[in-house]
């Protein structure tokens, strides 16, 4: 063990200081995040809240969940808001699970799912993907049984950035029997260029067993500030409120939400995500254009199957950091600045 000890000490002592004054910062692909700062005045508000930070925020949240309604044009009463979507799909295994039943779950996906039903006492079954990187969706309503009370979908999936569309959605709602709680994870849903962004919220007058859950870690380039909100019916948006840990959504963090689904907040959250589909689709061009595997993508991401361990040696040697996923036969790189997205070009192709 001491040896091995050293043999550690020893490579990290003989690696690159890449934290020395000439050294160049890796370009960070490997997160799913946004390239930009958050906007000014999101910035100005948050740095307002911060300066009333010795009061505690809304226990209710409820200037959040208006403005979260209003940009969905949907009743505050159907939404519950926390800190992170990842919260939320933890809550909600915990609120319908228990041990002796039974979840469904995609793979590969996000790893959360697994870790929600597992905390949840509750046993699960993975699901592998169809062709495109998307949900199976016969394969995953098969998985169903008399114990099943929850299913995770995530659409477009992470990591492979496949989708199903609302009328596919739709079908499996309408198999699904009523007392199974379908959570539909739209983390990315913003990138989305195959259907409007908005197409699935109608889902929610058709099905009362439906949860879409979405986040501003995203699109709205707040991943640090952590907040993810849920849309459902109302009963189940009450009872995730409910359950939810007392001032879980800090004073900052609300007047992050506020300022980001303003009406100048969804402005620039549209011009951004607009530069980055269209960076996707010149990245997705210039791929196909020197034959390299990728899985068209519906997200900020693209999935290059392979070797992972090889395809991140190429991406590194030109500075680029991204996620390997060795299980999935792959890795995954964020869509980000054209100059960003050049450097992934000249070590793919």
């Amino acid at each position: 063990m001491l040896l091995e000890l050293r043999s550690v000490v020893d490579r990290v002592l003989a690696a690159p200081d890449r934290s020395s004054r000439g050294a160049q910062p890796p370009i960070r692909l490997s997160q799913n995040e946004m390239p930009w700062a958050p906007a000014d005045h999101i910035v100005a508000a948050m740095t307002e809240a911060a300066r009333n930070a010795h009061r505690y925020p809304d226990y209710h949240r409820a200037a959040a969940r208006a403005a979260v309604a209003n940009a969905m044009g949907l009743d505050a009463g159907r939404i519950a808001i926390d800190n992170g979507s990842g919260t939320l799909l933890h809550a909600l295994a915990r609120l319908v699970c228990e041990p002796g039943v039974h979840g469904v779950r995609p793979a590969p996906s996000f790893e959360a799912y697994a870790a929600a039903l597992s905390l949840a006492g509750a046993e699960s079954t993975e699901v592998g993907l169809d062709a495109n990187g998307a949900m199976d969706l016969d394969a995953m309503l098969a998985a169903v049984g008399p114990e099943t009370r929850i299913v995770y979908l995530c659409n477009p999936n992470n990591p492979t950035g496949g989708m199903r569309g609302v009328e596919d959605i739709r079908d499996f709602l309408k198999s699904v029997p009523s007392r199974v709680l379908v959570v539909v994870d739209e983390a990315y849903r913003e990138f989305v260029s195959a259907e409007p962004v908005d197409a699935t919220v109608g889902l929610l007058d058709e099905f009362e067993n439906l949860v879409l859950l979405r986040t501003l870690s995203k699109a709205h380039g707040l991943a640090g500030v952590r907040v993810g909100y849920a849309a459902a019916a109302p009963r189940i948006a009450e009872a995730l409120r409910r359950t939810s840990v007392g001032f879980a959504l800090n004073s900052v963090a609300e007047a992050a939400v506020i300022a980001a689904l303003s009406a100048e907040g969804m402005a620039v959250a549209k011009e951004r995500t607009a530069v980055i589909v269209s960076e996707r689709a010149r990245v997705e061009a210039a791929l196909t254009a020197a034959n390299v595997a990728f899985v068209p993508s519906q997200a900020n991401f693209l999935f290059l199957p392979g070797d992972a361990a090889e395809l991140l040696s190429r991406l590194e040697a030109r500075g680029v950091l991204a996620r390997p996923f060795p299980k999935a036969g792959g890795a995954r790189v964020t869509i980000g600045l054209p100059e960003e997205n050049d450097a992934v070009l000249a070590a793919l192709t």
